[in-house]
């Protein structure tokens, strides 16, 4: 179906044609506008901002829902652009699109657009340093940016206490020869509209949204039946958040979904919403140019343009289509095809998107149902061990150990303990956190683990990695310097677009004395740390091996760790879609000795190998008498 179909009342339509006439900036006619003379409508939007909304049903403002829906809309509207009657995409000029973050900048950072010669720059700055700058040049068509990535540019979504930077100390330098640069991307070939009115070049909305996106945290919808924009943080305060409308609780996505009902509801089925081909066109574009511009393992799988690599799929037609099912089954089949666990799609239920019938299903080639079957092999196998253990110490219900505490070998050589993500805490209460809360942290956990095992003098400590799947960075180079002698981590992060290269080091303070020295480590000469890999050990969970064994702190058991060398970036598209991917920002390790960077998507090479007889991994007596055998022969 070709034909977009609206449901708007006569009041409603009459309005708009109202508005447009009235419309009083015309577009240019210079060269290459003559093609968009009458063609630019106007309209204004108003600002819901749910980025105040609450993000979690553990915060005791949850169950609130006393603000009315007028506490989140904005009092200035934003001007916006579209092209003959199609207000599915919007435009608008780089200025405008920085007002629309101007209550989100962090304190302290100033903002300021100029535009000369058909070049748009907004420039952030912190007291005499800028932290941002984003260039938008309509001649050549390209999008140039510099930023300090360890700068906090917007106020931070979460309102509750963390523990991700407790106690640690993180100092981020550049590599010499390889300091930060400018980023240039082109969008010339992706036929995105471009157009000036009174002089000034005028961008699709979703074009620029997608590179602030990577560091700002908002995230947008377009709501064309209510002229508004949805500003967010995180998908949940979508779901989560309710506001008062007359009397009545409402929530945030009935009302989110009651926009897209009015416009885009199939008069063949009311439960299903139709996106116009317009939008659907564009969003294709949209995902060529994140996917050729920000993928950052394209030339780890050998691949010299995202774009040639989906047009030579099969279904790369059905990413136009109407049809919800039919265009959500292309691009997650065309996602798929990566083999890449950093990299997904997600559908638009407003616009009906699913795989449906059409049968999604992974490829054969995917390696995300090997992978979550040896994660569940491997947890039945850690679960046996464990009842086990139990069994065998004679312990009470009350005393027995789970995966995250630490157990023991019958001759008292050994300590295992498992965890399975570089997780923090999030708390909404006042005063200290509870300890039970503090333990769900990587960091609080292993310094318990790590003092009760000093404690008993033990010197052989085994980190069981095999089911991790990953986490926060920034918890990981705490974890690392506990197991350093030197109370030190280094993590180096390179940047495909300029081989940018920077060093993460990382410094904590696990006995909490104000003083980051030696005595927080746990790394002596006299104690040995083994890590368990698996296949399944990704991201997070395979970098820390990674570390661990090119830094000497640790060795391998078990298979090679699984990959996933790149952070991940994310963009929500203004329709609902959102997709997920390895971004240009490589974790890895320079060499000064030959000025060579290395990634870790190879993972960690095993000290001690095993691809069978997994269960022996997870049994601290048997793999402690495995271990002595291989380093006492």
């Amino acid at each position: 179906m070709n034909k977009r179909i609206k449901v708007v009342s006569l009041l409603m339509l009459v309005g708009c044609l109202i508005s447009c006439s009235n419309n009083q900036n015309k577009p240019d006619s210079g060269e290459g506008q003559q093609s968009y003379e009458n063609r630019v409508q106007t309209t204004d939007f108003t600002i819901l901002d749910l980025t105040s909304g609450i993000t979690s049903p553990n915060d005791p403002r949850y169950f609130d829902d006393s603000k009315t829906i007028d506490y989140y809309r904005k009092k200035e509207q934003i001007r916006m652009y579209y092209l003959d009657r199609i207000d599915d995409v919007y435009y608008l000029n780089l200025d405008t699109f920085a007002k629309v973050f101007k209550d989100d900048l962090s304190e302290g950072i100033a903002s300021n657009v100029i535009e000369e010669h058909g070049i748009a720059t907004w420039t952030l700055t912190k007291g005499d340093k800028q932290v941002y700058k984003l260039a938008v040049d309509g001649n050549k068509k390209t999008i140039s940016v510099d930023s300090e990535m360890e700068e906090e540019l917007v106020k931070p979504i979460y309102v509750g206490k963390t523990g991700v930077n407790d106690y640690a100390q993180v100092t981020i330098d550049y590599v010499p020869g390889h300091e930060n640069k400018t980023r240039v991307f082109n969008f010339a070939k992706y036929n995105f509209d471009i157009f000036k009115v009174d002089d000034t070049y005028c961008y699709p909305f979703a074009l620029l949204a997608a590179e602030t996106s990577k560091i700002m945290d908002r995230s947008f919808l377009f709501l064309s039946a209510y002229k508004e924009l949805v500003k967010y943080g995180i998908k949940s305060q979508l779901t989560d958040t309710s506001f008062n409308m007359d009397g009545k609780e409402v929530a945030a996505d009935t009302y989110i979904r009651g926009a897209f009902n009015q416009l885009y509801k199939s008069p063949e089925d009311e439960t299903v919403n139709v996106a116009p081909k317009t939008l659907s066109v564009f969003n294709k574009k949209l995902f060529y140019f994140i996917m050729d511009n920000y993928y950052g393992l394209a030339k780890e799988k050998g691949i010299k343009s995202m774009t040639d690599y989906f047009e030579n799929f099969e279904g790369t037609n059905s990413f136009e289509a109407v049809n919800g099912i039919e265009r959500g089954t292309a691009y997650n089949r065309a996602v798929q095809m990566l083999n890449d666990l950093h990299t997904s799609y997600e559908y638009s239920s407003y616009f009906s998107e699913s795989s449906g019938t059409q049968g999604a299903g992974f490829y054969s080639q995917t390696l995300y149902k090997d992978r979550m079957a040896l994660q569940l092999y491997l947890s039945s196998l850690r679960s046996a061990a464990i009842d086990k253990y139990n069994k065998s110490r004679g312990l009470s219900v009350d005393d027995e150990v789970t995966f995250k505490n630490v157990r023991y070998s019958e001759d008292n050589k050994y300590a295992y303990f498992s965890f399975d993500a570089f997780e923090t805490f999030n708390y909404y209460g006042d005063g200290a956190v509870p300890e039970n809360k503090l333990l769900e942290d990587s960091f609080y956990l292993f310094v318990k683990n790590l003092n009760e095992i000093k404690a008993k003098g033990v010197k052989k400590i085994i980190i069981d990695d095999s089911c991790n799947g990953g986490g926060y960075v920034t918890i990981m180079g705490k974890l690392l310097a506990l197991l350093s002698k030197d109370n030190k981590s280094e993590m180096f992060l390179r940047d495909d677009a300029t081989d940018a290269i920077q060093k993460i080091t990382t410094r904590v303070d696990s006995n909490r004395d104000g003083v980051y020295d030696a005595n927080d480590c746990f790394g002596a000469d006299d104690i040995t740390f083994y890590i368990v890999t698996s296949k399944f050990s990704f991201s997070c969970g395979n970098a820390f091996p990674f570390y661990a064994q090119i830094n000497g702190l640790a060795k391998i058991i078990g298979q090679s760790s699984g990959g996933g060398e790149c952070c991940v970036f994310g963009f929500n598209f203004p329709s609902g879609q959102g997709l997920g991917y390895s971004s240009p920002y490589h974790l890895g390790y320079y060499n000064t000795t030959n000025n060579r960077y290395y990634g870790d998507e190879a993972g960690a090479t095993p000290t001690y190998s095993v691809d069978s007889s997994w269960y022996e991994l997870f049994d601290v007596d048997v793999l402690g008498q495995r271990i002595d055998l291989a380093e006492n022969h």
